[in-house]
C-alpha cells in the first residue's frame, strides 16, 4: 500500500488524447473509472479510480502495470502517464530540518524601512501570482490587484486562528508590488492555510492564465518528492504550455545545507525543485544564504546582503506559527521573512518595472539585463568534487 500522503492514491493522470487506450487496459485489469477531470488547455485528463467498488488505495503497481502491458505491445512505447503529486509553498526547508523556527516570519522590527507602494514603476505590465489568498492588506489598497476568484482575497475575522501560510499570499504580492507598484497584479489562490494542494488543482489555476495571459508568473510553491528524479507530468506540461508566452519565475527551494538535515528521506539537499528546475523557468534563490540550493538549475540569485525580506503580512497578534511555542504580534501589519519564494517575488516585481521601463524589450531580454545590476545576479554553478 501507497502511504506516501503527498501522493493521491486513487488519481491516475494521463494525455488526453491517449485516455481511450489507457481506459481500456484499466477495463482489462479490472478497474473502474468513477470520474473524469480535463484541462483541455494543457491536453491532461486526470481519472479518479476504483477496484471492486472502492476507492483505489495505491497507484504504484497500476502505473507499473500499465506502462509494462503498453511497452509489451508497442516495442517499448508507453502513453505519458503520471501520478497527482501534493505541492507546497517554498518557504522553508520542511521535512528536512529539525526546528522549524528559523522559517517563522517576524515582525518588522523598527529599524527596518517600511515598504512603500507609491509610484509607477510597471505600469501596464501584468504580473500573476499563484498562492495562498491575499489578505486585504491597507497599505496595498492604492495598487491594482485583480483576483477573477472572489475568495482569494479575505478581511480578517477575530474569530480565526490564522496559520503561518495565511500570510505568505500578501506577503509575497507585497513584494512583487514593491519593486513594481504600478503594475496590475493578477492574483490567483490555490495553496491552503497548510500551504499546500495536489497539483492536478495547481495546474487547473495555471491553465485560468492562457485564458487571461499575464507577461510574468511568479510561482512560489513546488515540490521536491519526487523518488525518480523527474518533474511531475502535469507541470512539466504546463510549464511547456504558459512558457510559450509568459516569462514564469520560480522559488528554487530552501533545501541546501542546513543544520538539522535529515538523511532518512528520500529528498536531499541536491533535489530538483519543480517546477523551478525544468526549462524556460527562472529558478531564483538568495545569495549567501546556507539554505539557498547551490545546483546547475539556478539562473540567478537575488542579494541583500544580511537583511531579511519585509513585506505585508496579516495585522493579527495571533498567527499559529511553525514552531507551535511563538505567537509574535503581527498588529502592525509587516513582517520579515527569509526563503527563496521571498526572492521569486522579489525578482517578478523587478522584471514587471524594468519592462514598463525599457518598452519593447521581452520579459527574458530584461531579465538579462537585470541579471547585470547589483541585487539581481546570474547564478554560475561550478562543479565540486
Amino acid at each position: 500500500m501507497n502511504n506516501d500522503e503527498d501522493i493521491a492514491p486513487d488519481t491516475l493522470v494521463v494525455d488526453l488524447t491517449e485516455i481511450h487506450a489507457v481506459e481500456s487496459v484499466l477495463e482489462d485489469l479490472g478497474i473502474s473509472v468513477s470520474h473524469r477531470d480535463k484541462i483541455e488547455a494543457f491536453d491532461l485528463a486526470l481519472l479518479t479510480l476504483e477496484l471492486g467498488g472502492a476507492p483505489l488505495n495505491d497507484i504504484d503497481p497500476v502505473l507499473a502495470e500499465l506502462r509494462a502491458r503498453f511497452a509489451g505491445r508497442g516495442a517499448g512505447w508507453s502513453p505519458i502517464l503520471g501520478k497527482n503529486r501534493r505541492m507546497a509553498s517554498v518557504f522553508g526547508a520542511y521535512p528536512q530540518t529539525k526546528g522549524m523556527s528559523l522559517w517563522d516570519p517576524i515582525a518588522k522590527s523598527e529599524e527596518e524601512p517600511t515598504p512603500s507602494f507609491t509610484g509607477a514603476w510597471g505600469h501596464g505590465i501584468r504580473v500573476g501570482l499563484l498562492d495562498t489568498r491575499i489578505y486585504n492588506h491597507p497599505a496595498l489598497a492604492g495598487c491594482d490587484i485583480v483576483t477573477p476568484d472572489p475568495t482569494t482575497r479575505f478581511d480578517k475575522d477575530e474569530s480565526t486562528q490564522y496559520t503561518i501560510e495565511d500570510g505568505h499570499g500578501v506577503f509575497t504580492a507585497g513584494l512583487i508590488l514593491q519593486q513594481a507598484p504600478g503594475a496590475t497584479l493578477v492574483a490567483r489562490h490555490v495553496l491552503g492555510s497548510d500551504g499546500k494542494a495536489f497539483a492536478w488543482d495547481v495546474v487547473t489555476k495555471l491553465a485560468e492564465f492562457l485564458e487571461d495571459p499575464v507577461d510574468v508568473l511568479v510561482l512560489a510553491s513546488g515540490c521536491r518528492n519526487t523518488l525518480d528524479g523527474r518533474p511531475p507530468l502535469i507541470i512539466e506540461r504546463a510549464m511547456e504550455r504558459l512558457g510559450a508566452t509568459t516569462m514564469i519565475v520560480a522559488a528554487a527551494g530552501n533545501h541546501g545545507i542546513v543544520e538539522g538535515m535529515t538523511s532518512d528521506i528520500h529528498i536531499t539537499r541536491t533535489s530538483a525543485t519543480w517546477p523551478a528546475a525544468l526549462p524556460r523557468v527562472v529558478a531564483v534563490g538568495v545569495a549567501g544564504a546556507t539554505y539557498s540550493p547551490e545546483l546547475p538549475w539556478v539562473n540567478c540569485v537575488v542579494d541583500i546582503g544580511e537583511k531579511r525580506f519585509v513585506s505585508t503580512y496579516l495585522q493579527d497578534d495571533n498567527v499559529k506559527m511553525l514552531d507551535d511555542a511563538s505567537s509574535p504580534d503581527f498588529s502592525g501589519g509587516f513582517a520579515s521573512w527569509v526563503g527563496t519564494s521571498c526572492a521569486a517575488a522579489y525578482v517578478g516585481g523587478v522584471v514587471a518595472a524594468k519592462m514598463a521601463e525599457l518598452g519593447e524589450k521581452s520579459a527574458y531580454d530584461v531579465f538579462d539585463d537585470l541579471c547585470a545590476g547589483p541585487t539581481v545576479k546570474k547564478y554560475m554553478w561550478t562543479y565540486k568534487k
